[in-house]
């Protein structure tokens, strides 16, 4: 709908289908058809539109496209991240004597590590990252790794984080006086300092942009995966009470009490 209302021509949706049958037949329909801008929204979408062939993509909302093979000439992306720089912004201001922060990963992503370390060391802010395995090794790997930093920043990796083990690692947190920075607002009710997640108007945005930098050509110009400009951060009062933090001007408006 962001897209669709910033997009200065008609754009049509096609959905992808939860069938074969019902993705072949759209695959089928957009491939001949004369449309030659697609933007696939999520990973189901992204993987369709990677088989297309004579038309540019931009994918959206899709985390683990390294995984995926799925950045070429002519197929590029927008990131799943709200901005990083605005996350490590947020969280500094909040606890200004914060100096290292462990993350832990599956497996790749270097990309974004590489600039969540930059990001980072920009607010004075060591990131200690783990790469892991599984759900099982994100937990004990952080229990082992804990005593090395003052905060855990929890990235939306679903190979390697589940339910049970995100609220593990909150309450583990918690109980070691570990702030914790999350990828949504609903983890403030277990325990995470603050909260940023992405917001739909700044990935639309970026979309088209990316769509209009495009036009009369016949390959996506620009970086691989276009970073989001903004976050929506909420912090949670009882835990900033907890850490004797103050919440500054910036983020007035954005607290929370669970």
């Amino acid at each position: 709908r962001e897209i669709t209302h910033r997009y200065p021509v008609h754009a049509e949706v096609w959905r992808v289908g939860d069938s074969d049958a019902a993705r072949a037949g759209t695959l089928r329909r957009l491939q001949e058809s004369e449309v030659r801008l697609v933007v696939a929204i999520g990973l189901p979408a992204a993987l369709a539109a990677r088989t297309l062939t004579g038309k540019r993509v931009i994918f959206c909302q899709v985390f683990h496209y390294e995984d995926n093979n799925l950045v070429t000439p002519w197929m590029k992306g927008v990131s799943a991240m709200p901005s990083l720089s605005e996350q490590f912004r947020a969280w500094k201001s909040l606890a200004p004597d914060l100096r290292r922060v462990a993350v832990l990963t599956g497996p790749g992503l270097q990309g974004l590590i590489q600039e969540s370390r930059s990001a980072a060391s920009a607010y004075q802010i060591d990131l200690l990252h783990v790469p892991v395995r599984s759900d099982k090794e994100t937990l004990f790997a952080y229990k082992r790794i804990a005593s090395q930093a003052q905060g855990l920043w929890l990235v939306p990796d679903n190979r390697v984080l589940s339910s049970e083990t995100i609220r593990e690692l909150l309450a583990h947190s918690v109980r070691e006086g570990k702030q914790v920075s999350a990828p949504n607002p609903e983890l403030l009710a277990f325990g995470a300092l603050l909260s940023a997640s992405s917001d739909y108007g700044d990935i639309a945005e970026r979309v088209v942009a990316r769509a209009r930098q495009s036009w009369g050509r016949s390959e996506l110009p620009g970086p691989a995966i276009e970073p989001l400009q903004r976050a929506q951060i909420n912090v949670n009062a009882r835990m900033l009470e907890q850490f004797n933090l103050r919440l500054p001007p910036a983020l007035r408006g954005r607290l929370y009490a669970p």
